[in-house]
């Protein structure tokens, strides 16, 4: 199947070239009008899925560009989620997987002033604990978070039933150390060398700003391996490090993966 991606804000001149993923259909868990459109959508079987990764996409993304996939890039969250999929399921060969793309929040239109703030996560965090608590209790769940996604996930995280929390490329999660997010998810964070939002201040001041670097060692997240990954938006794509871990991670094999190189 030929995927695609919508000409959504911030999509550089690469990522915007089309890319080919094989994979499953997009199956609508939910959707509706408020705010920008909301709609989540699953790759793979859900409900018989032992091994369910959620995406939480970042700024720029509403629902009729995460359904338009015609001339979709990498950056597009349906090549991502298949891409993740394929991935997990070359890990764990024989057990059902599934990815999900949960975009029942309303992202930053942009690098704007919401961007800098956190109401439209703090807005977005229970709906999304809400929808995690609906999978399978034998399943296992990871939910990967990407940019200001990654706030959304910080602000759910206490009430997330997962195994594994991901960031890659995140503003920072509204908190200075790992344990202020009080999960029992092991919390993995990566960067690429070139990703432009590792020049994003990391502050909190008047409600602007989201806080400490999650890759950095004094916050407590174990480090994403990112080799191969290229800018904001390369962290699913195949070949890549990161994609690899993240499948690892979510297919239940976090213990197998390989410490970045220093």
């Amino acid at each position: 199947m030929l995927v695609g991606a919508a000409p959504a804000v911030g999509q550089s001149l690469s990522d915007g070239t089309p890319v080919t993923v094989m994979g499953p259909p997009a199956t609508v868990l939910s959707a509706d009008a408020h705010g920008q459109g909301r709609l989540v959508e699953a790759f793979g079987d859900v409900r018989r899925a032992r091994n369910v990764a959620v995406i939480v996409p970042g700024v720029g993304w509403t629902a009729p560009l995460l359904s338009d996939e015609r001339g979709a890039g990498r950056r597009h969250p349906a090549v991502q989620a298949r891409s993740l999929l394929a991935a997990m399921e070359r890990q764990a060969p024989g057990t059902p997987a599934a990815v999900v793309v949960w975009l029942d929040y309303d992202p930053p239109a942009g690098l704007n002033a919401d961007a800098a703030r956190s109401e439209r996560a703090v807005d977005g965090a229970p709906r999304l604990a809400a929808f995690v608590d609906s999978l399978s209790r034998s399943a296992t769940v990871s939910v990967v978070c990407h940019s200001y996604g990654s706030v959304v996930c910080a602000h759910a995280a206490p009430h997330l039933r997962i195994s594994s929390l991901v960031v890659v490329g995140s503003p920072g999660m509204d908190v200075w150390n790992r344990a202020a997010l009080h999960t029992t998810a092991t919390v993995w964070a990566g960067l690429a060398p070139d990703d432009p939002i590792g020049v994003v201040p990391h502050t909190r001041v008047e409600g602007f700003g989201h806080a400490a670097d999650p890759t950095a060692t004094a916050f407590g997240a174990r480090a994403l391996p990112v080799d191969g990954a290229h800018g904001h938006n390369g962290y699913l794509v195949a070949g890549t490090g990161s994609l690899r871990a993240i499948a690892q991670i979510a297919t239940g094999h976090g213990a197998t993966v390989a410490a970045p190189a220093p």
